[in-house]
């Protein structure tokens, strides 16, 4: 084995995969509480603990310049039950990150 191959083999086993990021398909199953099913594993429900979620995916407000000055407009994009998601896993983390919903 040439040396490079075993700083390959260390550095793989180091991290536990040569893809330590996995980007799975996932729905929303309720939104209260909120719980995320992987679509590759029905058994694998994800609690709210067990994610990140970005503003965009939520309910928020934002300012807004108007004719009549600024205004205060709440977006409402929260997951609601039935989306289609995507999440990334990263290896080892136990933490999975919301990309976005899936269009129809």
């Amino acid at each position: 084995m040439t040396l490079r191959n075993a700083i390959k083999k260390t550095a793989i086993e180091a991290t536990g995969a040569e893809n330590p990021v996995r980007i799975l398909d996932a729905d929303v199953i309720s939104t209260d509480p909120l719980r995320i099913r992987l679509m590759n594993n029905n058994k694998l429900i994800l609690f709210k603990e067990s994610f990140i979620i970005p503003e965009s995916l939520t309910d928020y407000t934002v300012q807004v310049q108007t004719p009549h000055g600024i205004e205060m407009h709440t977006v409402l994009n929260a997951l609601k039950t039935g989306d289609q998601l995507k999440i990334a896993s990263v290896q080892g983390g136990g933490l999975y990150y919301v990309l976005d919903r899936v269009g129809n």
